[in-house]
């Protein structure tokens, strides 16, 4: 009976993982300056050609424009300074700067694509040749988004949809403002290449070799803070996946005198005394 329920539960798994679309492999296949990486805990410059992947820190050069596309034929392009990470939930994770996005999917059933920024999470249109555009032009407290084509929502109490050609900007406590054209102050800080349409891209470098890139350097307090202090519903993860760095006196040192902003460090930096060590008494 037992070995009948393993094999049941066995064909249940596999039949689910069949049944869900693959996951898309992002390519970076274009940039004029090399782009920084934090992967896992570590910092890498990587260039033109380079593979992507779920979790990476993105970080656009100062000058430029970015762009990297999925397997599927997702496409997005970063202006400069532009601060994203890409999750394995077809989620990407945007914090700051300016992004364009075209989601695409050549087998159905096609996921939704989803930006999250910390005023919410905008959940692109599906159909076909959608694309929009994302920035905080000034702090986290302030979003706009222009839908080029489809049409988006912004999530919101209650939601916002946002119709193909028009402008949502969302500043302070302020209600969302809608408008039926982008705003001019918009239209003259967007970068001039995210006018025209994007287009799928050959890679136009190739690796310096097959071998995996190497690691500039171990990720510093400044490298991460702008995630670790953010309202992203990804910072709740941050904490386990990078307290090894606090084995680094100055890390340990910039955690501890920002603690007030960073609550999840605390259980690493003052772990509780091993349950081991307690002795546990019956009635």
């Amino acid at each position: 009976m037992v070995y009948r329920l393993r094999a049941w539960t066995l064909g249940i798994v596999l039949l689910a993982a069949l049944s869900s679309p693959a996951r898309a492999a992002w390519t970076l296949v274009s940039a004029d300056s090399p782009v920084t990486v934090v992967r896992a805990a570590n910092v890498f410059e990587l260039g033109a050609g380079e593979s992507l992947r779920a979790d990476d820190l993105i970080l656009s050069p100062r000058q430029g424009v970015v762009q990297i596309q999925d397997d599927n034929g997702t496409l997005v392009a970063l202006g400069a300074q532009s601060r994203v990470m890409l999750q394995s939930d077809e989620r990407i994770d945007m914090l700051g700067g300016w992004m364009k996005i075209a989601p695409a999917c050549k087998a159905a059933p096609c996921p939704q694509r989803i930006v999250e920024t910390e005023r919410g999470a905008i959940r692109l249109s599906t159909s076909a040749s959608a694309a929009a555009i994302v920035a905080t032009p000034g702090d986290a407290g302030e979003i706009a988004v222009f839908s080029e084509s489809g049409v988006q929502t912004l999530a919101l109490k209650p939601p916002l949809t946002i119709d193909a050609g028009s402008f949502a900007e969302i500043s302070g406590n302020a209600p969302a403002h809608v408008l039926p054209r982008p705003s001019s102050a918009f239209l003259a800080a967007m970068p001039v290449a995210f006018r025209d349409a994007l287009q799928p891209l050959a890679i136009n470098a190739t690796p310096a070799s097959d071998a995996a890139p190497k690691p500039l350097r171990t990720a510093t307090y400044d490298d991460l803070a702008p995630w670790l202090t953010s309202t992203l519903p990804a910072r709740k993860r941050f904490a386990a996946r990078f307290h090894t760095r606090l084995a680094d006196s100055a890390f340990r040192a910039s955690i501890e005198s920002h603690l007030n902003a960073l609550p999840d460090w605390r259980v690493f930096l003052y772990p509780p005394a091993h349950a081991a060590r307690c002795k546990v008494r019956y009635p």
